[in-house]
């Protein structure tokens, strides 16, 4: 009986000075140290690349404080307190990223997140063309380059438009320029003329393969070309027959006011095909005559010729050939 009642007072003194024991672990919810936030941090990450994205604003939703990344996409926000947090990602040309993250208490975390970066125009241009022609009638169209990206890699792009008002053309990538191409003739455009196009603000959307979109800020057309030179001589009017050893091409300006310069081509014509055996490209607007001034005598046969007038933006003004014979 003894032994019992000493056993049972040991026991009771034990447990006595356990409820009284000091409660300093940090990690104990009763403890006056006890710790009741952890810290929190990551990197965001461009998808398909090992690279970080900097100055991406990172929003704690439920505290409303944001902080943005560095250099090398690493963020943090220090002490947060423990439980459920969202967060979300915004930066310009970027798809926004949410995501939760549960906070535990006297713990460090850290996560990594990769965004999807929108496609990315750098470069956009339209040129205007008219060429002459005796039949049926003068041939419009334009040119459209655009040079698209994506940070997630050029795979990840998926198409690119040429758009204005609710209107789309597709644009085709070229392996030899980098660059996107379209050309639209004018019965492709409302009314027939691509006059309907100056004044609009044209633009360049593309679409990744995870469906971000991008609009280019807007371009214009400068100017469509309507009066070109026209060819004197040689001409087909007077049925002008040359030497191979002595050709000058003789033409009247334009009459217009702005800057340009001319571009001169040649054609030997076989069976109706013709192939350029001749160009002379930056004349100076002071000339209205150029000698051929090519590398070899050129044989006899039949040939054309033309002028174009080209402003300084590029666009340019073809005018109708003009025909004569070697022999």
């Amino acid at each position: 009986m003894r032994l019992f009642t000493s056993i049972f007072l040991i026991i009771f003194g034990v447990s006595g000075c356990v409820d009284n024991a000091p409660h300093d672990n940090p990690l104990d919810p009763e403890s006056s140290s006890y710790i009741k936030e952890g810290t929190f941090g990551g990197r965001l990450m461009i998808e398909n690349q090992n690279i970080g994205v900097s100055r991406v604003t990172v929003w704690n939703l439920a505290e409303g404080v944001a902080v943005l990344t560095d250099s090398l996409g690493y963020f943090s926000f220090g002490s947060l307190p423990a439980g459920a947090h969202r967060f979300a990602t915004a930066k310009t040309n970027f798809t926004n990223d949410t995501f939760q993250v549960v906070i535990q208490a006297g713990i460090t975390q850290q996560v990594t997140r990769y965004l999807n970066g929108s496609p990315i125009v750098s470069f956009q241009q339209i040129l205007t063309r008219k060429i002459d022609q005796y039949f049926p009638s003068p041939q419009y169209f334009v040119d459209i380059t655009a040079a698209v990206s994506d940070p997630n890699g050029i795979s990840d792009l998926d198409s690119v438009w040429f758009g204005f008002d609710s209107l789309r053309y597709p644009l085709t990538y070229s392996v030899a320029t980098k660059n996107f191409h379209a050309t639209i003739f004018k019965y492709d455009i409302p009314t027939n003329t691509i006059q309907y196009l100056v004044g609009k603000s044209l633009y360049i959307i593309s679409r990744d393969t995870k469906q971000a979109f991008n609009i280019s800020t807007p371009f214009f057309v400068t100017r469509v070309i309507e009066n070109e030179a026209i060819p004197i001589s040689p001409s087909p009017f007077f049925q002008d027959t040359v030497s191979a050893d002595s050709i000058t091409f003789k033409w009247t300006p334009p009459a217009v006011t702005y800057n340009y310069s001319y571009n001169l081509t040649l054609s030997r014509v076989d069976a109706g095909t013709q192939t350029v055996v001749w160009t002379h490209f930056g004349l100076n607007s002071f000339f209205e005559e150029q000698v051929y001034d090519g590398s070899s005598k050129l044989p006899a046969g039949n040939y054309v010729w033309n002028v174009s007038v080209v402003d300084d933006f590029g666009n340019y003004g073809r005018s109708k050939e003009s025909a004569f014979i070697i022999k």
